[in-house]
């Protein structure tokens, strides 16, 4: 197996801080509705594709997009690889 193969690459991570991610019920713990999470906080084990869920931290988003409220939640590593990430450009992270 390859030193790369198994985890996300260093160049592009398999989620950020400031991702915006679509989550299906079946994609994370205890999902009833789908969720629009921005991404605040990811631990550093969560870029190793060899775990099946990870725990991220971030905002709850409206339908509309503006914030709700804060969560933390176990998603499918699966679920992340599969539906790709909304990142935004730099000059939205400038902000």
């Amino acid at each position: 197996m390859s030193p790369e193969r198994g985890r996300a690459s260093r160049v592009n991570p398999l989620v950020t801080a400031g991702d915006v991610l679509t989550l299906q019920p079946c994609d994370y713990c205890i999902g009833q509705t789908v969720l629009s999470l921005q991404v605040t906080y990811v631990p550093r084990y969560a870029n190793f594709l060899a775990s099946r869920w990870v725990r991220l931290e971030g905002l709850e988003l409206r339908p509309d997009g503006t914030p709700w409220r804060e969560r933390v939640v176990m998603v499918r590593v699966q679920a992340i690889i599969d539906a790709p990430t909304a990142r935004p450009g730099p000059e939205a992270r400038e902000r």
